[in-house]
């Protein structure tokens, strides 16, 4: 049996879920946004591209902290963080692909083309909601994050 989160972690990562609710709420601004509008409109882009960005970096520190918490190896690609979580049963491999290549999108938005950055961030933005909530509700109930 691996010792419970500590108070500093277990703070941290309650610290890092409000911060995502507040981005997540945030992110609900763009559900209708278009291509021509992301093409066109820089400040709207950068808002969404950091919207995403700032969700995916909380879900990574989540995954990192949690691991820590478990007594687990911490994997060196962010991809693999998630794989991990997954095979400890602390979520599905399904959320870990979903999280995986959420992760990714991280890089991508810094170094694509708009075209590419597009299809990746607006299935994101149509998605990313619903699996971010989940998997913060599944943290949430994590041994340690309760109350015992």
């Amino acid at each position: 049996m691996t010792p419970p989160l500590t108070a500093q972690q277990k703070e941290s990562i309650i610290r890092r879920l409000a911060f995502m609710q507040v981005e997540l709420a945030d992110l609900k601004a763009y559900e209708n946004l278009t291509y021509e509008v992301y093409r066109t409109d820089r400040h709207k882009r950068r808002d969404a591209e950091r919207l995403v960005e700032n969700l995916a970096n909380a879900a990574i520190d989540i995954a990192k902290i949690v691991l820590a918490g478990e007594g687990l190896e911490i994997p060196t690609t962010y991809r693999e963080l998630f794989a991990q979580l997954a095979r400890y049963g602390l979520i599905s491999p399904a959320m870990a692909d979903w999280l995986g290549e959420f992760s990714r999108l991280r890089n991508v938005l810094a170094h694509q083309y708009l075209d590419i950055k597009w299809e990746r961030l607006k299935r994101a933005i149509d998605e990313g909601p619903a699996v971010l909530q989940e998997f913060m509700a599944l943290v949430e109930r994590l041994p340690g994050m309760v109350a015992e």
